[in-house]
């Protein structure tokens, strides 16, 4: 996959050789509110191959400990700068240094399926059909 970086973009990297995601890096200092969110252009932008998508993961250690999360698709195809979207649902802000890890790209599969409009869905095997939210019970 290629990638090329805005300056002061840091090249995303993974932390352990076989780790599913490649940590991205803020290029500048930003707070980020309780209960608020914060965008950071990332200056990194990729060349996913057709058939891929990249997922935007929070961090784990930001997740647990510190209560902010982010969440993206990028689509193969689009290769502006990978903007990240940082929420705080925490009741403490947050300060972000430039150099941290603020999330993680993850490369996955895409199935690019042909969409078929019908008057009825077929029955579910498992005969769920349209029960959701909780129809398979608390245990």
């Amino acid at each position: 996959m290629q990638i090329s970086l805005d300056p002061g973009a840091f090249k995303p990297t993974r932390a352990h050789k076989y780790d599913a995601g490649l940590d991205l890096r803020s290029p500048v200092d930003m707070l980020v509110k309780a209960h608020g969110h914060a965008v950071i252009n990332t200056g990194v932008h990729i060349d996913l191959p057709n058939g891929t998508a990249g997922m935007l993961m929070s961090k784990s250690g930001l997740n647990v400990k510190y209560d902010l999360t982010t969440t993206g698709l990028i689509d193969a195809g689009y290769t502006g700068a990978i903007a990240v979207k940082i929420y705080n649902h925490g009741d403490q802000d947050y300060q972000i240094e430039r150099g941290d890890k603020i999330t993680q790209l993850v490369i996955v599969p895409v199935w690019l399926v042909d969409i078929e409009i019908v008057d009825e869905l077929d029955s579910s095997s498992d005969g769920r059909g349209d029960n959701g939210f909780g129809s398979t019970g608390r245990k």
